[in-house]
């Protein structure tokens, strides 16, 4: 959970650097303006993350069976943004790979720990599971 909090804050803070840079691309060492279009993607994109980030941490805190579909989900957006934003030239290749490498060990992890079906995935009679098994 603190992990994904950390996450959507060092997005929000990039999207704020990404509009003072756009208003002033001397800033960063730039001589010409990053498109418009470009940059609405990237702050429209960075905070339907971070929305979606606070509707995943609140299921999580209230141990909902849903939080592991919607963690998968929000990491595979988070892998997909990072890869269009590469393509748009937002993003370097390295520092697309770099910034993917916690989203993908996050699915492996959600689709394999134990720990995650124990403490998400209710029995039958509404609270969480205790065993290590999945029951149908």
């Amino acid at each position: 959970m603190v992990g994904l909090a950390i996450q959507a804050v060092h997005g929000l803070g990039l999207t704020v650097g990404a509009v003072v840079i756009f208003t002033d691309p001397a800033r960063a060492g730039l001589t010409s303006f990053v498109p418009l279009g470009a940059l609405l993607f990237y702050v429209i994109t960075n905070i339907v993350l971070a929305v979606y980030t606070a509707v995943v941490l609140s299921l999580m805190r209230r141990r909902r069976e849903a939080a592991i579909v919607n963690s998968i989900v929000l990491n595979c957006l988070t892998v997909l943004f990072l890869t269009l934003w590469h393509l748009f030239g937002e993003k370097s290749p390295v520092g697309t790979i770099v910034d993917s490498l916690p989203g993908l060990i996050g699915i492996a992890y959600i689709l394999r720990s134990r720990r995650v079906r124990r403490t998400f995935v209710r029995s039958r009679g509404g609270a969480p599971s205790t065993s290590t098994e999945h029951s149908p």
